[in-house]
């Protein structure tokens, strides 16, 4: 009886020792599950976080349903032989529309810079053809006086009434009505040399202390040089560095 009693005993004390050892399995495989259930979640939430941040900035949203949607094409090299407006139309159209207009000059604008201009500039005082060049100390003889002579000017043609105009701009120095040379204006340039036009009319447009730029009239052509009175009508215009007569022609195709 004692042997059967201890036989049973044991028996039971290793089922129960095996019943333990399977709950600590079974708790040990359920932690086991429980953890790789919840690390897989955590997972997946963050993998679709990082593309809820990531896919809008490559493909932009849109409310047509996804069989509607067109799919991109892929974008193709650009050919060596195309220009870069070719490639790129879209920079050539940005150049367009943002390129900076500059605007037309306004009036009072342009006759600023014609007067700036007209301050720098020297030309021939009248247009015509040279009918006494200068002699540069050569005597000449006068067809007026029959005298040999020095000829320190240059007599352009031009008809009596044409208007007069500064070889360059200056400020009038002098006006004289000289017995021989009829009435004459003086203009002092204000870098070494002076004009001096000569047979003039005697109704002026400009007085003593005027400044005068190349397009200002200084008076019309009057033929009241006596000493010049045998030739055809003309302007007697000379030019002097200080003292000294020089060749208009010389000075203003420098």
């Amino acid at each position: 009886m004692k042997e059967f009693y201890s036989g049973t005993k044991k028996k039971t004390g290793r089922l129960s020792l095996m019943l333990v050892m399977l709950l600590c399995a079974a708790m040990i495989g359920a932690s086991c599950w429980f953890a790789y259930t919840q690390t897989a979640k955590d997972i997946t939430l963050d993998l679709s976080s990082v593309l809820d941040e990531q896919l809008p900035a490559v493909m932009p949203e849109t409310d047509l349903p996804k069989e509607t949607q067109a799919v991109r094409p892929k974008e193709s090299k650009p050919s060596q032989n195309m220009s870069a407006e070719e490639t790129y139309p879209e920079t050539r159209q940005a150049a367009v529309i943002y390129a900076p207009s500059t605007p037309a000059p306004t009036e009072a604008e342009t006759v600023v810079e014609t007067i700036a201009l007209a301050r720098t500039a020297k030309h021939f005082p009248i247009e015509g053809n040279v009918l006494q060049p200068f002699s540069a100390g050569e005597l000449v003889k006068s067809s007026t006086t029959g005298v040999w002579q020095t000829h320190n000017g240059m007599d352009i043609a031009a008809a009596i009434g044409e208007n007069v105009y500064p070889m360059e701009a200056g400020v009038v120095s002098k006006i004289e009505e000289d017995a021989l040379w009829g009435i004459c204006v003086t203009i002092d340039h204000d870098n070494g040399y002076t004009s001096r036009y000569c047979g003039l009319n005697a109704g002026l447009n400009v007085m003593e202390g005027d400044e005068v730029i190349i397009t200002d009239v200084i008076g019309v052509v009057g033929g009241t040089a006596d000493v010049e009175s045998a030739m055809e009508s003309h302007l007697h215009f000379e030019v002097m560095q200080g003292d000294a007569y020089v060749d208009p022609a010389g000075y203003l195709v420098q």
